[in-house]
């Protein structure tokens, strides 16, 4: 099986970009997770059901890492660091 280039956004106080090799992008998410970061968001329907039945409000649309899969040829950034603006 061959591995595929995925971009990754981390961000905490600042946002980084850089490109990684993975067989898939569950594992990229998994290797993130353990890292802890908050690599999934709960659905939408989710989050309603949960404030309706029990009064209690998940934290929705707070991830800490997006990742996609770098398409070849394209204008995607595939390195960016917060200081790479002053040089």
């Amino acid at each position: 099986m061959k591995k595929k280039t995925y971009i990754v956004s981390t961000y905490n106080n600042y946002e980084w970009i850089h490109t990684e090799d993975a067989y898939c992008k569950l594992q990229l998410l998994i290797k993130y997770h353990r890292k802890g970061y908050k690599v999934w968001d709960y659905p939408l329907w989710l989050v309603k059901f949960i404030k309706k039945h029990f009064n209690i409000l998940l934290n929705w649309g707070n991830k800490d890492v997006n990742i996609e899969l770098r398409i070849k040829g394209s204008d995607q950034i595939t390195w960016h660091t917060p200081y790479s603006n002053f040089y």
